[in-house]
C-alpha cells in the first residue's frame, strides 16, 4: 500500500494504524481455505418404529478457513487428513497443547416427525430445534485416539442435553487407505430422553396408551468401521458401516421397534483449496 504520512505525532499515529489494518487485510487474503463438496448413497433404519430400510443420495459439503469450519454429514472427517473426528455444522477446532484439540459447533436438529403413522396417532413431533456442542479428544500414540462430548438445546424446545465419548482406532491399508474402527455410547438427561422415547402421563391419556417414563441414563452404544480410500490430491472414495443398539431404559420404550439398527453407505468427494 503506498501511502503518505505527515511527521506529526497524530500524523505517525494515524499512519501507522492505516499500515497495521493493511497488513491485517493481507494476512486474511492469504489465509488458504479447504473445500469439499461430494456425494454419498446411504442405506438403513432406525430405531423409533419398524419401517422399513431406506435409501437415500445425501449430498455432502464442508468449507474451512482457518479453524473455522461449516460442513454437512461426513465432509468434516474427509476434508482432513489427521485422525481426530471433527464436528458437523458450523464449528471451528483448536490446539491446545501437543495432541489435545478443543471443538465448539452449532448444528440443526431436525427432531422427529411421525409422518401420520397410525401407530404414532395422537404422539407429539419432536420440533427441529438448534443444538451447540462442546467437544474436547487426543491421539493415544500412533493410532489410536479419544473424544468427548456434551450437547445441549439452545431454543428450549424439550431437546435436553447429551453427553458423549468414544474411542477410534485408524488401521492404515496403504499410503493412500485406511479404516477407521469407532466405539462409543451416549448418555441423555431426562429431558432428552423423555422427549425422544417417553410417553407423558397427559398424553397416554388423550390417545389411550399408557405412560411411560424415564430419567437421565444410558440412550446407546455406537460402533462403526470407515473405509477411506484417497484417490488423487482432489478425490477421495468412502464407505462404511455404522451399528447402534439401545441400552437400557430407552431400550424398552413402546416407541422403539427395533434395538439394533444399521446404517451402510457408500460416496465420492471432491477436496480443494480456495
Amino acid at each position: 500500500m503506498l501511502s503518505i504520512c505527515h511527521r506529526s505525532g497524530l500524523g505517525l499515529v494515524l499512519c501507522a494504524s492505516a499500515v497495521a489494518a493493511s497488513a491485517a487485510d493481507d494476512d486474511w487474503l492469504t489465509i488458504e481455505g479447504d473445500y469439499l463438496i461430494g456425494a454419498s448413497v446411504v442405506s438403513g433404519n432406525g430405531h423409533i418404529g419398524d419401517a422399513p430400510v431406506r435409501y437415500d443420495f445425501k449430498p455432502m459439503w464442508a468449507f474451512q478457513l482457518g479453524p473455522f469450519r461449516v460442513s454437512r454429514s461426513r465432509a468434516s472427517s474427509l476434508l482432513k487428513a489427521g485422525r481426530e473426528e471433527l464436528e458437523t455444522g458450523v464449528s471451528a477446532d483448536f490446539g491446545i497443547f501437543n495432541d489435545w484439540r478443543l471443538g465448539a459447533s452449532l448444528r440443526m436438529d431436525n427432531g422427529r416427525d411421525f409422518g401420520g403413522d397410525p401407530r404414532f396417532r395422537g404422539l407429539p413431533d419432536i420440533p427441529s430445534t438448534l443444538r451447540a456442542r462442546i467437544s474436547t479428544g487426543s491421539a493415544l500414540g500412533e493410532r489410536w485416539s479419544w473424544s468427548t462430548s456434551i450437547d445441549k438445546d439452545l431454543l428450549g424446545r424439550r431437546g435436553g442435553s447429551r453427553l458423549s465419548a468414544g474411542l477410534g482406532y485408524r488401521h492404515p491399508l496403504t499410503e493412500h487407505s485406511y479404516w477407521d474402527f469407532g466405539l462409543g455410547a451416549t448418555y441423555g438427561n431426562e429431558t432428552y430422553l423423555q422427549t425422544h422415547y417417553g410417553i407423558t402421563p397427559e398424553t397416554a391419556q388423550s390417545v389411550g396408551r399408557s405412560p411411560f417414563t424415564l430419567s437421565s441414563g444410558w440412550e446407546n452404544m455406537r460402533t462403526s468401521l470407515q473405509y477411506t480410500h484417497v484417490l488423487s490430491e482432489h478425490w477421495v472414495l468412502f464407505g462404511g458401516l455404522d451399528l447402534s443398539r439401545m441400552l437400557s431404559a430407552p431400550s424398552r420404550s413402546p416407541l422403539v421397534g427395533r434395538k439394533t439398527t444399521h446404517s451402510i453407505s457408500a460416496g465420492i468427494a471432491f477436496r480443494g483449496k480456495r
